[in-house]
C-alpha cells in the first residue's frame, strides 16, 4: 500500500530523461488511483532544483507522506536516505525508486528492473512489497549503497567528471576512467583501520572500498558478498605492489566479482569501522564526493523500509 506518496524527481538524471520518467509516473499512479483508491490515496510531486534540495523537503514535508519514491539514480538515492534517516523511525515513510539513473547501483541492490517504464509496471501491478534494509552512516552522513577512497573513488569521481564533459553513459565510462587511473594514479595510502573495537590494524593500499550492497561503479562487484540485510558492512582493499597490468586485469576482474582470490585484495566486515587516513585523499559516498580523513563508520540494521520485488 502505497497510501500518501511523494514523488521526487532529479529532472536532471539521464541527461534529462527522468521529467519524461515522471510523466509517464504521473500517469500510473492516476490509473492505480482510479482502479485501487486504497492503494494510492494520495501523491504529489517535487522536483530537485539544486544538490541537497531532495534532503530539506524530506526533513520539512517528509514525515507526512507514508511512501516517498524517488525517480532518478544513486545520487538522489542518497539525498532521500539522508532526508528519511532524518524523520523519527515510527513515521517514517517507506522508500521506493524508479531508477533513471547512470549506474543505478541501488536499483540492482535491491533488483529493480532497471528500464524505467518496467519499474513503473512493478509499482502498478503491485508486485513490489516493503522489505527492511540496513542504512550505512559516516560520521554525519548516512549512505545506501557504497563509501570508497583512495583508486576507487578517484575512479568513481572522475567517471562523474567524463560523463557531465562528454554527456556519455554507461559501465564503459567507468571502465576507461578506470584504466586511465590504473595507468597514471597507482597512489599508495596509509590508514589505520580499527574494526568493531578491536586492535587498530595499519595498512598501505591503493584503494579501500566499504560496502552496504554488493554494486558499485553500474554493476561492479567490489564486495560481492554483500547484502543490504545482513547487519554488515562489507570492505575490499587492495594492497601493493601491483603492476599496471596486474591492476588492469583486476579491475575488470571486479565487473563480475572475480577478483576475490587475489593474493591483493582483502576483505573484512564489521558493524563499526574507525579510518583515520595519514593524508586526504580521493573520498566518495554513493557517488558523490565526501571530504573526511577521520571518521567513524556504523552499520544501522533494518532501519529503512524499502519497496521491493
Amino acid at each position: 500500500m502505497l497510501g500518501s506518496t511523494l514523488i521526487l524527481v532529479n529532472p536532471a538524471a539521464r541527461s534529462g530523461k527522468a521529467s519524461e520518467v515522471a510523466a509517464q509516473t504521473a500517469s500510473v499512479l492516476d490509473q492505480l488511483k482510479a482502479h485501487s483508491p486504497q492503494e494510492l490515496t494520495s501523491y504529489s510531486f517535487h522536483y530537485t532544483i539544486a544538490p541537497h534540495d531532495a534532503t530539506s523537503f524530506i526533513q520539512q514535508e517528509g514525515a507526512q507522506y507514508d511512501t516517498i519514491i524517488a525517480v532518478g539514480g544513486d545520487g538522489i538515492v542518497n539525498e532521500v536516505i539522508n532526508g528519511l534517516m532524518a524523520i523519527p523511525a515510527a513515521n517514517r515513510p517507506r522508500f521506493g525508486l524508479i531508477p533513471c539513473g547512470n549506474g543505478d547501483d541501488f536499483a540492482r541492490s535491491i533488483h529493480m528492473d532497471r528500464n524505467p517504464t518496467q519499474s513503473l509496471q512493478q509499482f502498478a501491478t503491485r508486485t513490489l512489497t516493503p522489505k527492511r534494509i540496513d542504512v550505512g552512516r559516516a560520521n554525519t552522513q548516512w549512505f545506501a549503497e557504497t563509501l570508497s577512497f583512495g583508486l576507487d573513488a578517484a575512479i568513481a569521481l572522475g567517471t562523474q567528471e567524463l560523463r557531465t564533459k562528454t554527456k556519455r553513459t554507461g559501465t564503459s565510462l567507468y571502465v576507461q576512467c578506470g584504466i586511465d587511473q590504473l595507468r597514471n594514479h597507482r597512489d599508495i595510502h596509509e590508514v589505520t583501520m580499527t574494526l568493531d573495537g578491536g586492535a587498530p590494524q595499519s595498512i598501505a593500499c591503493y584503494m579501500l572500498a566499504i560496502q552496504n550492497g554488493m554494486s558499485y561503479g553500474g554493476g561492479f562487484k567490489v564486495c560481492p558478498q554483500a547484502r543490504l540485510n545482513d547487519g554488515l558492512l562489507d570492505i575490499c582493499y587492495a594492497t601493493p605492489p601491483l603492476s599496471f597490468m596486474a591492476a588492469t586485469t583486476l579491475f575488470l576482474k571486479a565487473k563480475d566479482g572475480k577478483h576475490i582470490h587475489d593474493q591483493h585484495i582483502h576483505f573484512e566486515t564489521a558493524k563499526r569501522i574507525e579510518l583515520s587516513f595519514k593524508h586526504a585523499l580521493p573520498s566518495q559516498i554513493d557517488g558523490e564526493k565526501f571530504d573526511d580523513t577521520e571518521m567513524v563508520i556504523e552499520t544501522f540494521p533494518g532501519e529503512l523500509e524499502v519497496l521491493m520485488p
